[in-house]
């Protein structure tokens, strides 16, 4: 057994403590999606340390405790910081979140050749849409009407602890390709670059989409 599988095998002993709350219930508790649990107890590679954080206070587990065990397991200094799980992560199709927009990720990756700006507004569209939902759920307003309140929502939304590190410099840098796109004669991304771009975007909305789900279901924000 190696160090991630032994703390796995641990997260899963605490879970049987706790009771064995669902999926759905620790995705609810901890505000992350429930691939991100699901890996975090599969033991294939270690979650990050916000997720285990967030574990151990929806398992009423011991977080110093954790905190060492998660370092031993690691291996490598406690100031490296890991990247985001979100950034990381492969989604499955069951796991994508539905979001009301003109195109898909599927189909914004399909007209990018050919139409690069209808891809990058769609882009931009999955993250107004999620910011507005964000905004209206968890802090019972709206995003003004200029882009940069987009990416405000996102910065406040990160800082509160409702989505994970990384998310405002995504929204910011989406922004900019928006808002660049927009001046007449600007030379438009490559197809390589919208890629990127379209992928950055519509994961940043499923991953504020998941929150949104969460406030949904249990009526209620997240502490």
């Amino acid at each position: 057994m190696t160090a991630v599988e032994g703390f796995a095998h641990h997260l899963r002993q605490l879970h049987a403590a706790a009771g064995v709350p669902s999926t759905r219930q620790m995705a609810a508790r901890t505000g992350y999606g429930k691939s991100t649990i699901s890996e975090a107890f599969a033991g294939r590679r270690l979650p990050t340390w916000q997720v285990v954080e967030k574990l151990a206070a929806a398992l009423g587990a011991d977080a110093d405790d954790l905190r060492d065990r998660w370092v031993a397991a690691r291996g490598r200094p406690a100031t490296v910081q890991p990247v985001p799980d979100w950034l990381t992560s492969v989604r499955t199709s069951a796991d994508i979140p539905e979001i009301v927009t003109g195109l898909s990720l599927e189909d914004a990756v399909a007209v990018a050749p050919s139409d690069p700006k209808r891809a990058i507004a769609s882009s931009w569209e999955v993250l107004r849409v999620c910011a507005l939902q964000l905004a209206h759920c968890y802090y019972g307003d709206i995003p003004g009407s200029w882009s940069s309140n987009v990416v405000e929502t996102y910065q406040r939304a990160e800082k509160d602890g409702l989505l994970p590190a990384g998310v405002a410099a995504v929204a910011h840098t989406v922004h900019y390709r928006h808002v660049e796109a927009q001046f007449p004669g600007k030379e438009l991304p490559s197809t390589a670059e919208l890629f990127q771009i379209i992928v950055l975007a519509y994961r940043l909305a499923w991953q504020a989409r998941d929150v949104v789900e969460i406030y949904e279901e249990t009526g209620k924000s997240q502490p």
